[in-house]
Protein backbone atom coordinates (compact mmCIF):
# COMPACT_ATOMS: atom_id res chain seq x y z
CA UNK A 1 0.00 0.00 0.00
CA UNK A 2 1.17 3.52 -0.77
CA UNK A 3 2.15 5.75 2.13
CA UNK A 4 0.12 8.88 2.90
CA UNK A 5 2.95 11.01 1.50
CA UNK A 6 2.96 9.03 -1.75
CA UNK A 7 -0.83 9.25 -2.06
CA UNK A 8 -0.74 12.99 -1.33
CA UNK A 9 1.94 13.62 -3.96
CA UNK A 10 0.24 11.49 -6.62
CA UNK A 11 -3.27 12.90 -6.14
CA UNK A 12 -2.12 16.52 -5.94
CA UNK A 13 -0.30 16.01 -9.26
CA UNK A 14 -3.55 14.69 -10.77
CA UNK A 15 -5.55 17.58 -9.30
CA UNK A 16 -3.02 20.06 -10.70
CA UNK A 17 -3.92 18.85 -14.21
CA UNK A 18 -7.53 20.04 -13.89
CA UNK A 19 -8.20 23.18 -15.93
CA UNK A 20 -9.62 26.33 -14.34
CA UNK A 21 -12.92 25.67 -16.15
CA UNK A 22 -13.05 22.08 -14.85
CA UNK A 23 -12.38 23.25 -11.30
CA UNK A 24 -15.10 25.90 -11.55
CA UNK A 25 -17.74 23.59 -13.06
CA UNK A 26 -16.95 20.63 -10.78
CA UNK A 27 -16.91 22.96 -7.75
CA UNK A 28 -20.29 24.35 -8.78
CA UNK A 29 -21.75 20.83 -8.96
CA UNK A 30 -20.28 19.99 -5.53
CA UNK A 31 -21.67 23.18 -3.97
CA UNK A 32 -25.15 22.36 -5.31
CA UNK A 33 -24.96 18.90 -3.74
CA UNK A 34 -23.71 20.29 -0.39
CA UNK A 35 -26.44 22.89 0.03
CA UNK A 36 -29.11 20.22 -0.51
CA UNK A 37 -27.84 17.88 2.23
CA UNK A 38 -29.78 17.74 5.50
CA UNK A 39 -26.53 18.26 7.45
CA UNK A 40 -26.00 21.59 5.71
CA UNK A 41 -29.64 22.70 5.74
CA UNK A 42 -30.02 21.98 9.47
CA UNK A 43 -26.68 23.47 10.52
CA UNK A 44 -26.67 26.67 12.56
CA UNK A 45 -22.89 26.97 12.17
CA UNK A 46 -20.70 26.21 9.17
CA UNK A 47 -16.96 25.73 9.67
CA UNK A 48 -15.71 26.45 6.17
CA UNK A 49 -12.32 26.71 4.47
CA UNK A 50 -11.04 29.27 1.96
CA UNK A 51 -10.11 27.25 -1.11
CA UNK A 52 -6.47 27.34 -2.03
CA UNK A 53 -4.26 25.83 -4.72
CA UNK A 54 -6.94 24.12 -6.84
CA UNK A 55 -9.15 22.85 -4.00
CA UNK A 56 -12.92 22.61 -4.39
CA UNK A 57 -14.09 26.24 -4.43
CA UNK A 58 -16.25 27.23 -1.44
CA UNK A 59 -17.47 30.74 -2.28
CA UNK A 60 -20.90 29.43 -3.31
CA UNK A 61 -21.32 27.74 0.08
CA UNK A 62 -20.27 30.94 1.86
CA UNK A 63 -22.80 33.01 -0.11
CA UNK A 64 -25.62 30.50 0.44
CA UNK A 65 -24.86 30.26 4.17
CA UNK A 66 -24.93 34.06 4.48
CA UNK A 67 -28.27 34.15 2.64
CA UNK A 68 -29.70 31.57 5.06
CA UNK A 69 -28.36 33.43 8.13
CA UNK A 70 -25.98 30.70 9.22
CA UNK A 71 -22.92 31.61 11.27
CA UNK A 72 -19.83 30.99 9.14
CA UNK A 73 -16.37 30.40 10.58
CA UNK A 74 -13.03 30.15 8.80
CA UNK A 75 -9.83 28.66 10.25
CA UNK A 76 -6.78 30.62 11.36
CA UNK A 77 -3.54 28.77 12.03
CA UNK A 78 -1.41 29.48 15.08
CA UNK A 79 2.12 28.85 13.79
CA UNK A 80 3.57 28.70 17.31
CA UNK A 81 1.33 25.87 18.53
CA UNK A 82 0.71 24.27 15.12
CA UNK A 83 -3.03 24.37 15.84
CA UNK A 84 -6.01 26.00 14.22
CA UNK A 85 -9.10 27.79 15.54
CA UNK A 86 -12.17 29.03 13.68
CA UNK A 87 -13.40 32.65 13.72
CA UNK A 88 -16.72 34.04 12.55
CA UNK A 89 -16.67 35.87 9.23
CA UNK A 90 -19.53 37.81 7.63
CA UNK A 91 -17.63 39.21 4.63
CA UNK A 92 -14.85 37.87 2.41
CA UNK A 93 -13.13 41.21 3.10
CA UNK A 94 -12.46 39.97 6.64
CA UNK A 95 -10.02 37.38 5.25
CA UNK A 96 -6.34 38.06 4.57
CA UNK A 97 -3.36 36.03 3.44
CA UNK A 98 -1.99 33.96 6.33
CA UNK A 99 -0.39 30.56 6.84
CA UNK A 100 0.95 29.20 3.52
CA UNK A 101 -0.62 32.26 1.84
CA UNK A 102 -4.11 30.82 2.49
CA UNK A 103 -6.92 33.29 3.20
CA UNK A 104 -7.83 33.25 6.89
CA UNK A 105 -9.63 35.59 9.32
CA UNK A 106 -7.71 38.75 10.15
CA UNK A 107 -5.83 38.86 13.44
CA UNK A 108 -8.38 41.30 14.87
CA UNK A 109 -11.27 38.84 14.41
CA UNK A 110 -12.35 37.82 17.91
CA UNK A 111 -15.58 35.80 17.51
CA UNK A 112 -13.99 32.35 17.93
CA UNK A 113 -16.11 29.24 17.39
CA UNK A 114 -17.32 27.75 20.68
CA UNK A 115 -19.25 24.49 20.71
CA UNK A 116 -22.86 24.89 21.88
CA UNK A 117 -24.80 21.62 22.41
CA UNK A 118 -28.07 23.21 21.29
CA UNK A 119 -26.60 24.27 17.92
CA UNK A 120 -25.88 22.05 14.92
CA UNK A 121 -22.44 22.58 13.44
CA UNK A 122 -21.14 21.26 10.13
CA UNK A 123 -17.38 21.24 9.54
CA UNK A 124 -16.56 21.33 5.81
CA UNK A 125 -13.02 20.14 5.14
CA UNK A 126 -10.55 20.22 2.27
CA UNK A 127 -7.88 17.60 1.70
CA UNK A 128 -5.44 16.07 -0.73
CA UNK A 129 -6.99 12.60 -1.04
CA UNK A 130 -9.87 10.60 0.38
CA UNK A 131 -10.74 6.92 0.45
CA UNK A 132 -13.99 5.04 0.02
CA UNK A 133 -14.11 4.35 3.78
CA UNK A 134 -14.26 8.04 4.75
CA UNK A 135 -10.61 8.73 5.62
CA UNK A 136 -8.63 11.68 4.33
CA UNK A 137 -5.07 12.70 3.69
CA UNK A 138 -4.57 16.37 4.39
CA UNK A 139 -1.45 18.36 3.68
CA UNK A 140 0.68 16.82 6.39
CA UNK A 141 0.32 19.06 9.46
CA UNK A 142 -2.77 17.39 10.99
CA UNK A 143 -4.55 20.68 11.69
CA UNK A 144 -8.06 19.30 11.12
CA UNK A 145 -7.41 16.03 12.98
CA UNK A 146 -6.14 18.01 15.99
CA UNK A 147 -9.08 20.43 15.86
CA UNK A 148 -11.69 17.67 15.57
CA UNK A 149 -10.08 15.26 18.06
CA UNK A 150 -12.25 16.31 20.99
CA UNK A 151 -15.19 17.59 18.93
CA UNK A 152 -16.70 14.39 17.56
CA UNK A 153 -20.18 15.80 18.08
CA UNK A 154 -19.63 17.97 14.97
CA UNK A 155 -20.80 16.68 11.59
CA UNK A 156 -17.94 16.45 9.11
CA UNK A 157 -18.15 16.76 5.35
CA UNK A 158 -15.14 16.75 3.05
CA UNK A 159 -15.21 18.26 -0.44
CA UNK A 160 -13.23 16.57 -3.20
CA UNK A 161 -13.07 16.15 -6.93
CA UNK A 162 -13.75 12.57 -8.04
CA UNK A 163 -10.08 12.28 -9.09
CA UNK A 164 -9.09 12.65 -5.41
CA UNK A 165 -10.83 9.43 -4.32
CA UNK A 166 -8.62 6.37 -3.80
CA UNK A 167 -9.48 2.85 -2.65
CA UNK A 168 -7.62 2.93 0.65
CA UNK A 169 -5.55 5.29 2.78
CA UNK A 170 -3.33 4.02 5.61
CA UNK A 171 -4.97 4.91 8.92
CA UNK A 172 -3.37 6.23 12.09
CA UNK A 173 -5.04 6.27 15.53
CA UNK A 174 -5.53 10.06 15.40
CA UNK A 175 -7.16 10.12 11.94
CA UNK A 176 -10.75 11.35 11.92
CA UNK A 177 -13.19 9.60 9.62
CA UNK A 178 -15.51 11.87 7.64
CA UNK A 179 -19.28 11.58 7.91
CA UNK A 180 -19.62 12.47 4.22
CA UNK A 181 -17.42 13.12 1.22
CA UNK A 182 -19.03 15.13 -1.58
CA UNK A 183 -17.66 14.95 -5.13
CA UNK A 184 -19.12 16.24 -8.38
CA UNK A 185 -20.24 12.68 -9.16
CA UNK A 186 -21.40 11.16 -5.87
CA UNK A 187 -21.92 11.71 -2.15
CA UNK A 188 -20.25 9.10 0.03
CA UNK A 189 -21.91 8.64 3.45
CA UNK A 190 -20.31 6.78 6.33
CA UNK A 191 -21.75 5.47 9.56
CA UNK A 192 -20.00 6.30 12.81
CA UNK A 193 -19.10 3.28 14.89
Amino acid sequence: METKAEIRKRILEIRKELTDDEIASKSGAIVQKVIKTPEYREADNILLYADYCREVMTRGIFEDALLHRKKIYFPRVDKLTNTMEFYQVISIRQLERGYMDILEPREDMRARYQFQPKEDTLAILPGAAFDTSGYRVGYGKGFYDKFLANKRQLSTMALAFACQIVDEIPKDAHDIKMDKIVTEEIIYSFLRI
